[in-house]
């Protein structure tokens, strides 16, 4: 049995899987990863992490949404 991608975009456990993985990636024991000193463009690492992460979430979210069929 093969699933498609398109199958495994319908299921309700799939957006469970994302909403768990933005908790994860904002939580504190990867978010401890990115403090420090360095800068990127003059912007901590931090912010850009947040940034990047909470993007990703979007972009997702939005890609997932508009594959699925009305």
């Amino acid at each position: 049995m093969t699933i498609s991608i398109r199958d495994l975009l319908e299921q309700d456990d799939f957006w469970i899987l994302l909403f768990v993985l933005g908790i994860f990636l904002l939580n504190w024991p990867l978010l401890s990863l990115a403090t420090g000193e360095f800068r990127i463009f003059g912007y901590p690492l931090i912010l850009v992490y947040i940034l990047v992460v909470w993007l990703m979430i979007i972009l997702l979210t939005y890609i997932f949404e508009r594959w699925i069929p009305d």
